[in-house]
């Protein structure tokens, strides 16, 4: 969230809220230009289509404009954008023990309200208008970057360290992206998950932890979520892996 004092603005962005790009923009610009509180309500309840996500933007941009001392009743919905953002992957299982991906699209919503006397001012101080296309994706290396042969160790260690829910090991998932000796028997491992949202960060780490225990290396795990994981960075192993305890979708 961004106050800008200067017009008492209140800006709010949500990095990757999932809702289509195309749902959120028509959603906007049913109720651009209305009174914030409006807004919400249309968005919550109607009459057409209703987008709980882009209420609940409004919920936060509402409680921040009474924080900042503005009364909810006198703002306006004067500006928002959508761009869409990364899909969110997760596992879809079916039956007989079948399983595939399923990708959920994801926008970035910025909202801004602005008082309704200040609602003519035309020239906004930051950017809002972002163009609607999604981004090319960042290509991350398949294979995790190593530099040492303490680091390739590590890496080779790493190859015991088993998702929960996968069932295949962090490496030939793609999780793995970098390994650094930082100092002698120290190792910083960059990685990631299907999701930030995945609940598994600490149980990976305990999991490392166990894995490196007999090599005496200590390490830390610095999480790195963009660009998102993609079921393409799995390895050629790991998907015969995948294959053989029913993923189907490869």
């Amino acid at each position: 969230m961004t106050l800008l004092a200067e017009t008492t603005d209140i800006m709010v962005r949500e990095p990757q809220l999932r809702i289509a790009e195309s749902e959120a923009s028509a959603a906007l610009a049913r109720v651009m230009g209305k009174p914030a509180e409006e807004a919400r309500a249309k968005l919550r309840f109607g009459p057409g289509t209703t987008s709980e996500q882009l209420a609940r933007i409004l919920d936060k941009a509402l409680a921040h404009a009474q924080q900042a001392g503005l009364a909810p009743q006198t703002l306006v919905l004067y500006a928002g954008t959508a761009v869409a953002a990364e899909d969110i992957v997760r596992i879809r299982r079916k039956a007989h023990g079948v399983a595939d991906w399923i990708s959920s699209p994801t926008s970035e919503v910025t909202i801004v309200l602005r008082p309704a006397g200040l609602a003519s001012v035309t020239a906004l101080p930051f950017p809002v208008t972002r163009s609607a296309v999604r981004p090319e994706p960042v290509q991350v290396e398949r294979e995790p970057v190593v530099e040492t042969p303490e680091e390739a160790a590590v890496l080779e260690a790493l190859y015991e360290v088993i998702d929960p829910d996968l069932g295949v090991n962090v490496v030939d998932l793609g999780f793995i992206r970098r390994i650094r000796m930082e100092n002698p028997g120290h190792a910083a491992i960059t990685m990631t998950l299907t999701s930030a949202a995945c609940p598994l960060s600490h149980v990976m780490e305990r999991n490392i932890g166990a894995a490196l225990a007999t090599r005496d290396t200590t390490f830390e795990v610095h999480w790195e979520w963009v660009p998102s994981w993609r079921p393409s960075d799995i390895t050629p192993d790991g998907r015969e892996q995948l294959r053989a305890i029913g993923f189907s979708a490869f």
